[in-house]
Formats: C-alpha cells, structure tokens, sequence
C-alpha cells in the first residue's frame, strides 16, 4: 500500500484523541490532530459514533488508511475484542468485534482496522522519538483513569500489566490512578472533584489536598522501588493526565528513590496525549521515520 494514510487514535475512559499521519518520500508527517471528550460509560453506537465522527474529521477516505486504536487492557489486540469488565468504563463494549463494527462504519476492511495496548504504544512514541529515546531499558507509566505500564528490555516493548499487581493492601490501580484522588478529597475534604485536573488548577484546592499529593508520591514511589528490585530498568517516563500535575508531587517520589539508593532517571513526557499516537503510528513507518518533531506547528 503506497502513500498510506495512517490514523492512530489513544483511547480513554473519558476521551479520544486521534491523529493523521501522511506517507511521503522522506518519512511520515503528522498532517493533524483532534482530542474529544467522549463518556466510556454510554452506549457501544454512541461511543462508536463518537470515534468513527472523529476519524472523518481528520479524513474523508479510508480506501488506502492504515487506522490503529491504542486501547487498554483487558483486550484481545489481535481480533480487536473488548474484555475491559469491572473498571468502571466501556461497560457496553464488553465481548465486542471492534474490527468488524469500525470497519463496517468507516467502509474499509477488517484488515485495515489494527489494536495495541495503550500503554505499550506510549512508551513506543517515548522510546522512538522521546527524553528516554537514548536509554535501552526503559519503565514507562501512564498514570490517569487507571494505570497503564510498558516495559521496554533491549529491543522489545511490550505490555507490563501492572495495574492489577498486588500492591498494599490492594492492587497498584487503586493507588495510582485517579480514583483514589477522587476517594482521598471525598473522605478527607467532604467535597467532590471528577479529576485531578479540577485540582491542580484550583489554587484553594491545592493547598488543601497537598497531604493527598504527598501521600501520591509516596505510593507512586514505593511501587516504582517494586519495579527496580531485579531488574535492568535504566529509565523510567510517565505519562496520563496525573502526570500533568507532576510539579506537585515528582520532586518528592524522586527523592524518595535517592533515599533509597536508587538514583535513576524519572522523566514526564514532554508529548503529552500524541505519545501513544506516535507509536501507535509508528507500527507501520516501516525504515521511514516520523519527521517534523523538531519544527513548531
């Protein structure tokens, strides 16, 4: 397929954002891109709606498009299954064929219709073209709605499935992830909040849930020292929405990791959402590479 067209989209619990990336000569460019809120908890046509009015927005033709999903686990990436149960998002998309409902929505085939795990393709996007690009062995987090983990060991990046390891006395999501901020302002400041976002841009706010993002980083710190026990991680990179309020609590995980003999390098992506496009997209760029990174928009 020549002159491909290639559309990545980084799915969400709460959003989707999607980008177009054009096969010329020389590499690949990212034509555009487009974010939208979208409800994970509404009706498979509404949410599928949703996603296929998106990818016209950045294109009319899909006859020669290659079109990726970052989505995460539980999924069946080969056959494009739904297995996510129990987490509070794509409750209606449970033992889905996402492969053949795109692809009968966008009038393309099966084929062209491709899944892999959310986290995986944003440490691909952070090894490829990222701050931790130069490093071999490499942790990538993605801390929002729930925890996304990838591992990247010599060449091969795959899926670490963390989220669910047994941590304290629970599981690592239940500490890392944006429910428990949203369960740490209800018990401790009897107020509700939908996101970490509502308050790290609340200055009121902020002050008051400061023990919050204290005890954040110790948690996020104490699971990081989990990873490093045996093993040859020389770099770790976060991502997710609570990695956009890094100011308020990196510098403590950091020197929790220094205490502990463990002077490694933790950096915040600096591609914010396009990180799981690119790699995404990366799938396909073959020896061509993804060009213009370096030149404003």
């Amino acid at each position: 397929m020549t002159n491909r067209l290639i559309i990545s989209a980084d799915v969400g619990g709460s959003h989707i954002t999607a980008a177009a990336f054009e096969e010329k000569q020389d590499g690949y460019y990212l034509r555009s891109s487009i974010r939208k809120n979208v409800d994970s908890t509404l009706s498979k046509d509404f949410i599928l709606g949703e996603w296929v009015s998106l990818f016209s927005e950045l294109n009319s033709d899909f006859s020669k498009a290659c079109i990726i999903l970052a989505m995460p686990a539980p999924f069946d990436y080969v056959n494009g299954i739904c297995l996510i149960k129990d987490q509070g998002k794509f409750i209606h998309l449970f033992g889905i064929d996402l492969k053949q409902e795109l692809a009968g929505r966008l009038g393309v085939m099966n084929s062209q219709i491709h899944f892999v795990n959310d986290a995986k393709a944003f440490l691909m996007g952070e090894a490829n073209f990222g701050q931790v690009s130069a490093f071999k062995n490499i942790l990538g987090l993605t801390l929002g709605t729930g925890l996304g983990s990838a591992l990247k060991i010599g060449g091969q990046i795959f899926d670490a499935a963390l989220w669910s390891s047994k941590f304290k006395d629970g599981i690592a999501e239940d500490y890392l992830g944006t429910a428990w901020f949203i369960n740490w302002v209800k018990e401790n400041l009897s107020l509700q909040v939908i996101g970490v976002k509502e308050i790290a841009e609340n200055e009121v706010l902020i002050k008051k849930a400061i023990p919050a993002f204290s005890e954040f980083s110790k948690n996020l710190a104490q699971f990081i020292l989990l990873q490093l026990e045996n093993s040859q991680i020389e770099a770790i990179v976060l991502g997710g929405n609570i990695s956009k309020a890094g100011r308020l609590f990196l510098e403590e995980t950091i020197s929790i990791l220094m205490d502990n003999q463990k002077n490694i390098p933790v950096f915040i992506s600096d591609f914010g959402d396009m990180s799981a496009l690119f790699g995404a997209a990366s799938h396909f760029f073959g020896q061509k590479v993804l060009l213009g990174l370096d030149q404003e928009s």
